[in-house]
């Protein structure tokens, strides 16, 4: 009689081999599966981005520009540029600056009647304001979760 020849390793019983596999796999698929819930989140992004890439560059409030519009994991920016402000500018003027925070933050709040965000606030997803100075450093970021907005 032969010796048996495989790829088995010593002291682990071939039927244990499916039982080691089915942990392995379900800790890798599960975040994919995960991904492919989102899907109508991802869709609702993409048609809202749509929408306003066509209208940008864009005049904001206050002299300020929104350049841009893009995804972030489930959220959408507004990137949001000040052509002759600096970060340096802003920290020499702190309550200004504070009050802006202030001020944007509860700004935001009017995105959730926005009807092209609708379908993203109601796939879960949320919207940022992402200010920027003339040189593209970040002053600082409002957000909005979808739990924010009521539904209609």
């Amino acid at each position: 009689m032969k010796p048996e020849t495989g790829n088995r390793q010593p002291g682990v019983a071939t039927a244990a081999w499916p039982a080691l596999l089915r942990p392995l796999c379900a800790a890798l698929l599960l975040p994919l599966l995960a991904a492919c819930d989102n899907g109508a989140l991802v869709d609702a992004q993409r048609q809202a981005i749509a929408t306003y890439a066509r209208q940008l560059p864009a005049p904001y409030r206050d002299g300020l520009i929104v350049d841009a519009v893009h995804r972030h994991g489930g959220d959408l920016v507004f990137v949001i540029r000040s052509p002759d402000a600096t970060v340096a500018m802003a920290k020499a003027k702190p309550d200004v600056f504070a009050a802006l925070q202030r001020d944007e933050a509860d700004a935001i709040a009017e995105l959730c009647a926005d009807a092209a965000l609708a379908p993203v606030h109601a796939a879960g997803g949320g919207v940022r304001r992402r200010f920027i100075d003339a040189n593209g450093a970040q002053f600082f970021e409002v957000a909005l979760k979808a739990s924010d907005c009521r539904s209609p």
